[in-house]
């Protein structure tokens, strides 16, 4: 199989960032391949992805396998699923799989297209995401809805194949290592990784020059996690995040720890400093988005960073303390 040229040039249009609320935000679509085709055992694979520019872009990941595609990750709204879909199609091959990392609407929405397209491809994701999308767990799908219903799908689409923990599972000859990655930056996170070539689709746990969410006050979960990917993929080579570009591995889980651990950093030294919560918002947010003018926002709302902030004013206002003698010991 030889290397694909992927499209380039997609119909560029405006659309409503449905994830987590919304505004209209610039869309500039592409469709790039990230890694040479790769020989696994007498196959050949390649992957690539779509995205666009501009605040609350998103990948849609595929994965080229000798007949068929498999998809990860399908987009925030009909507009950009479309787009997202018709540069799949170029590939000349049938959806056989869709993978959906976790339960944030702007990574699952565009799964009505997709199975329409292609409807006997199984869409995979955990227990725990797929009971988020059927519950409609953050209650998003009525405001996507309301928002924007031109931008909205007729249906919500549950994933029908069900990963069990930690399995390994074998499409098309490719061999993909799930993981489970417990709450984090989302009620639940899988992770994929394709032995044969040292990819691995993180979801929302790592970005890549993106000003981290840390809305749902987990943020420690978030570090936990970046440790756990580094022990349970040690030969991971590139990381294809679930916004932003794909990027070495290694690289991607120190750049969003660090982040991470600075964000932390300055709302905790906020608080210390008995500032009330609206200083601290704008203060830290400010200062986010000075020390970091190359990163842009994954959701689509504007005030992402603000959400962020009142996160982890929330999250670090509710550790419990501990007692001094606790941390140096009764006889120091």
């Amino acid at each position: 199989m030889t290397h694909r040229t992927k499209l380039a040039s997609l119909t560029s249009a405006l659309a409503l960032a449905l994830a987590l609320g919304g505004a209209p935000f610039g869309a500039s679509p592409s469709i790039a391949q990230t890694a040479e085709p790769v020989v696994e055992e007498i196959q050949t694979i390649s992957v690539g992805r779509y995205t666009y520019e501009g605040h609350g872009s998103v990948n849609t990941h595929c994965i080229e396998t000798p007949n068929g595609v498999i998809v990860i990750d399908t987009q925030r709204d009909t507009q950009h699923a479309a787009e997202a879909l018709a540069s799949v199609k170029t590939l000349g091959k049938p959806v056989i799989a869709i993978f959906v990392t976790h339960g944030h609407p702007d990574h699952y929405t565009g799964l009505e297209q997709f199975r329409a397209e292609w409807p006997d491809a199984n869409i995979y994701a955990s227990a725990e995401t797929a009971r988020v999308i059927e519950v409609d767990h953050y209650g998003y799908h009525q405001v996507v809805r309301d928002l924007a219903p031109e931008a909205a799908p007729d249906e919500f689409i549950v994933p029908n194949r069900i990963i069990e923990p930690n399995e390994t599972l074998s499409i098309d000859g490719v061999t993909i290592i799930t993981r489970e990655l417990g709450a984090s930056e989302a009620t639940s996170a899988t992770a994929f990784y394709l032995p044969s070539t040292g990819d691995l689709y993180t979801g929302d746990t790592v970005l890549n020059r993106m000003h981290g969410l840390f809305y749902e006050e987990r943020s420690d979960a978030i570090l936990t996690t970046v440790d756990t990917l580094r022990v349970l993929f040690p030969d991971a080579v590139t990381i294809h995040p679930g916004h932003g570009d794909p990027g070495p591995a290694q690289r991607l889980l120190a750049d969003h720890e660090a982040y991470t651990l600075d964000a932390r950093a300055r709302v905790a030294a906020a608080i210390a400093a008995g500032l009330d919560e609206e200083t601290i918002v704008e203060q830290v947010r400010a200062a986010l988005f000075a020390a970091y003018p190359d990163h842009t926002v994954p959701g689509g709302q504007p005030n992402m960073v603000e959400l962020s902030v009142r996160g982890l004013l929330a999250e670090l206002s509710n550790k419990p303390i501990v007692e001094k003698d606790t941390l140096l010991g009764e006889d120091q």
